[in-house]
């Protein structure tokens, strides 16, 4: 299954998932190559040759190396998400092996270079996985050590508070902004639109972005653990022609229709942020499924909290470092 994970906006995805339509949103898919030989030729520019003669280089595995590196480097990410670094390792590993096997050749088939692009993609998006729900996590970690510290004081904050004016970027970084210090970020049922409710946390969170220019967002969206009516479900699944050629289990499609859905959610949110003004390349944005649910899910309430996004404050140095390119200082 190929899933969108976007980082910077909603205009460089490295895997896409279409048919996000069904959502209800008007967030549009990254741009895509059409035709495979659009494709491969793609493949083929991105192939950098050595001026001092030595073996060429592959950006999208290039890129991946750095994604590896990036989340290897995070703090306790073998604590939070262990089991996404090993498959972006292996996944890179196999990836530079297969790369190894083709560098040298003056004609590369399509079907190698694609095995590489693949094999890199799936690293890179394991890391950034691994990489930014360790700062989840520690977000979660330092936000429950900070209001244990302050007590009372942090109750007003999650309608806007003063106290989050207050906080440094250093404070602000890995805190969880959505929904502790700002308030909720909710979506219509089964849908990428957000509800009205959640428009002022919204505008509080650009506020907050203008204040703090140094710093970027993660964005995570999330759902409940329903299942898709039946339909619905099918539409999803014909909308995407990978996945109908894959003849996937019931669990699997079920799994897949959440990740778009939460992909969906995660890049409307990200859309309205860049549509404030906000500078796309500080906003990272991916789906989590119904993974960490905040409320029981066994009550019409408690699913409607589930369906959710989520904000963390991180450096713009690890919004750029998941998008491969270069950070600063």
């Amino acid at each position: 299954m190929r899933t969108q994970w976007m980082i910077g906006g909603v205009l460089s995805a490295t895997l896409v998932l279409p048919g996000c339509a069904l959502f209800g949103d008007d967030v549009p898919n990254a741009p895509r190559l059409e035709g495979h030989a659009a494709q491969v030729e793609a493949w083929r520019d991105a192939i950098r040759r050595d001026p001092n003669g030595g073996a060429p280089t592959f950006v999208p595995l290039r890129d991946a190396e750095r994604a590896v590196a990036d989340a290897k480097a995070q703090s306790r990410v073998n604590e939070y998400d262990a089991e996404a670094l090993s498959k972006a390792e292996t996944a890179l590993s196999d990836a530079q092996a297969a790369w190894d096997k083709i560098a040298d050749k003056d004609n590369r088939s399509a079907d190698a270079l694609a095995a590489v692009a693949d094999g890199a993609h799936d690293a890179e998006r394991y890391a950034q996985i691994a990489q930014y729900t360790a700062q989840r996590e520690i977000g979660l970690d330092d936000l429950n050590a900070l209001q244990a510290s302050q007590g009372p004081t942090m109750a007003g904050a999650g309608s806007g508070g003063s106290n989050v004016g207050q906080l440094s970027d250093q404070e602000l970084i890995n805190k969880r902004v959505v929904p502790t210090l700002l308030g909720s970020l909710q979506f219509q049922r089964g849908s990428a639109r957000l509800t009205e409710a959640s428009r002022p946390v919204l505008k509080r969170l650009v506020e907050l972005l203008g204040n703090h220019p140094d710093l970027g967002v993660a964005i995570f969206g999330f759902t409940d653990n329903a299942e898709p009516a039946d339909q619905r479900l099918q539409a999803f699944i014909n909308a995407n022609q990978q996945l109908a050629e894959q003849n996937l289990s019931h669990v699997q499609q079920v799994a897949a229709y959440r990740q778009g859905l939460t992909d969906a959610r995660a890049r409307d949110v990200a859309q309205l942020l860049v549509q404030a003004g906000v500078d796309p390349d500080r906003i990272g944005a991916r789906g989590m499924r119904n993974q960490h649910p905040i409320a029981s899910n066994d009550t019409p309430a408690g699913r409607r909290q589930n369906e959710r996004a989520e904000v963390i404050m991180v450096p713009q140095q690890a919004i750029r470092a998941g998008r491969g390119q270069p950070g600063q200082g």
